[in-house]
């Protein structure tokens, strides 16, 4: 082939890359792939260890609804890299290292963190501060995701469980039924029942938080004191919601046998647990639209 044919054809001998597949496009392939490389491996073991559990299963509808959130900005985004200094990419090499540890030693928790940090650096990078502003929300929403310490669920859980069993064994010691409490465990009849953290309301009090602020961030672009009064309000309606559920269950061990109350009837309380929680909320929204057209 003749040199003139070759540049006829638009390709340029000696050329470091065709026209089809430029810098910038090799640039995003690397990019994808290391970050498919981080990502994928932490997504299958927040699946296999956290999603599947009752404290984690907000997981996977936060991350769907979190992407749609991104999906939706689409217009806006554009591949800029270096849309800040390169010296802010030095803070990957301490995170990447972080994660790295922490996946070697199963701290999901950690590992997440890690990860969220990683991801939201290279937005600012790659999309822009300008993006990134315009994304704050989602961005936010997304760090639901990561996992808590678990001695901190723990020590956070410890006072919520204590308080739902006796909230619990009072409203039926006072309807005569023979139960009593010892901390967070409860005895009715000749059953014993530990409430565990998931029925202490944290897991749905963090899936409840999340979607209150998505309902007010697309209903009310603005917020208001009403927005932050549906914000404080959902504190005590998932509360309220969990002791309705543990009382559920002490009557279905009373009633029904240990056995049922463990078996298909637990996450079926934790169903109707979180349906009355979004009830709750979606409803103290309506009283709040309600005084507010009034006044």
């Amino acid at each position: 082939m003749t040199p003139e044919l070759t540049a006829s054809r638009g390709i340029v001998p000696g050329a470091a890359w065709p026209r089809r597949f430029g810098r910038a496009e090799f640039h995003l392939a690397v990019l994808l792939a290391g970050l498919a490389a981080v990502t994928l491996p932490t997504l299958f073991s927040l699946g296999r260890y956290h999603w599947s559990t009752e404290d984690g299963a907000h997981g996977p509808l936060i991350l769907i609804s979190g992407v749609w959130l991104i999906w939706r900005e689409r217009e806006s985004i554009r591949f800029r890299p270096g849309s800040i200094p390169n010296g802010w990419l030095a803070l990957l090499a301490p995170l990447l290292m972080v994660y790295a540890y922490a996946r070697s030693i199963n701290m999901l928790g950690m590992e997440t963190f890690c990860l969220y940090l990683m991801l939201v650096l290279l937005g600012f990078f790659y999309w822009g501060p300008a993006v990134m502003r315009r994304l704050w929300f989602a961005v936010l929403y997304l760090g639901f995701l990561v996992k808590p310490p678990y001695s901190t669920v723990a020590e956070l859980t410890q006072p919520l469980k204590i308080g739902l069993s006796q909230l619990s064994v009072d409203f039926l010691a006072m309807l005569g039924y023979p139960v009593g409490a010892s901390g967070a465990l409860i005895q009715i009849a000749q059953y014993e029942l530990l409430v565990a953290q998931a029925c202490a309301g944290l897991s749905s009090l963090v899936t409840l938080l999340a979607l209150g602020l998505l309902y007010i961030h697309l209903t009310r672009p603005v917020l208001g004191p009403r927005s932050l009064l549906l914000l404080l309000a959902i504190i005590p309606i998932a509360l309220l919601a969990n002791l309705i559920r543990v009382i559920i269950l002490v009557l279905l061990t009373y009633h029904a046998g240990d056995a049922v109350a463990q078996s298909f009837a637990h996450d079926l309380a934790g169903i109707v647990t979180f349906t009355l929680s979004l009830l709750g909320m979606l409803a103290f929204d309506h009283l709040l639209t309600v005084m507010g057209r009034r006044r």
